[in-house]
């Protein structure tokens, strides 16, 4: 049996679900680090918040990531935050998780619908008669930005929250056969294998979980065919709702590759997306936002991540953005933040 990634489709950046940033949020904090500083330094604001299936771009998020890790100093934060998470924290998913017959049953869903929790990422599942394997990879073009320390930290959260849910649902015996990582040993070896309660394969090629046929394919205590059936349809509905509403993002991935050209025209645009002028502002208008609306956020959330990457000068970021005149861009990011763009740059 193989469940390989989905196929990849034409979209906007990746998305991921407020779930784990809110549990990364209590683990930095839990340091003694100004959490909220750091997520409005990536450009995130969860403040209004109240869906429980909201997502946020997991750009930002990695963002976030990479400014936790070096504001805490602590190379096992994924693991922290790993070790807060529940699979009810991801709603329908977690249920059907649990729902599942056996380990294998669990694995197949999971590499199914692991793009509802984020399509910055990507498992698949193989199993024969020896075992099984569930693959755990990132957005090449994403991580590719962060450091390698951000992404092993990543990575270490992924699979501990695999290896725990594993263990919940299979017992507190579970043990893999083998657990390979791409990560290099950590300096905090002993207390690292201690959490896992296993010894990984550092410096590997890819990050997966070896599990043999009698563990993968015992019966689980809490199999339930209709919770299982009634999670999926859920999930289902789910995707097929958020792909509708993700105009918005695809919107902000054009105006993304557009604006280094200068501020696109709407007619323009909606040709890229496929769309009549008239059709795009009727869809945008019947999710409460506009053209105007998602270009002064897609330019304001890329200013951020421009400047944040100290890669560019503000120059280079006006004309990145479309701005005409470094002036108007100065303007404008005095709108977004109180201050100017060199301001926020000395802080």
């Amino acid at each position: 049996m193989s469940v390989p990634p989905p196929a990849p489709t034409l979209r906007a950046d990746p998305s991921a679900l407020h779930t784990w940033l809110q549990a990364a949020l209590e683990a930095v904090e839990r340091r003694g680090v100004d959490a909220q500083a750091l997520l409005r330094q990536a450009g995130l604001d969860l403040s209004a918040g109240t869906d429980p299936m909201g997502r946020h771009s997991a750009r930002r998020g990695l963002l976030f990531w990479q400014a936790a890790l070096q504001a805490t100093g602590d190379e096992l934060l994924g693991l922290d935050v790993a070790l807060q998470s529940l699979p009810l924290n991801f709603n329908a998913l977690g249920y059907a998780l649990m729902a599942s017959q056996d380990l294998a049953q669990m694995y197949a869903r999971l590499a199914r619908y692991v793009h509802v929790v984020t399509d910055a990422a990507e498992l698949s599942f193989e199993a024969d008669e020896h075992g099984g394997r569930l693959t755990v990879s990132g957005d090449r073009a994403l991580l590719a930005g962060a450091s390698e320390a951000t992404s092993w930290s990543i990575f270490d959260y992924a699979m501990l929250a695999v290896v725990r849910g594993s263990r919940m649902l299979w017992g507190r015996d579970f043990r893999p056969l083998e657990l390979r990582l791409q990560r290099r040993m950590p300096v905090e070896r002993d207390k690292y294998e201690r959490i896992f309660r296993c010894t990984p394969v550092y410096g590997c090629a890819d990050n997966t979980l070896v599990v043999d046929v009698q563990t993968l394919h015992r019966p689980l205590s809490f199999a339930n065919l209709a919770v299982a059936r009634t999670s999926e349809e859920a999930m289902d509905r789910y995707s097929s709702d958020w792909q509708q509403r993700d105009l918005a993002q695809r919107l902000a991935a054009v105006l993304k590759d557009m604006l280094p050209g200068g501020e696109p025209r709407q007619q323009e645009v909606a040709e890229r997306l496929g769309l009549s002028l008239r059709r795009l502002q009727r869809r945008l208008a019947e999710h409460e936002t506009s053209y105007r609306e998602v270009l002064n956020r897609t330019r304001h959330e890329l200013a951020l991540e421009y400047l944040g990457s100290r890669r560019h000068a503000v120059g280079e970021v006006a004309f990145l953005l479309g701005f005409s005149e470094v002036s108007a861009f100065t303007r404008a990011f005095k709108r977004w933040t109180g201050e100017s763009p060199r301001s926020w740059l000395s802080r």
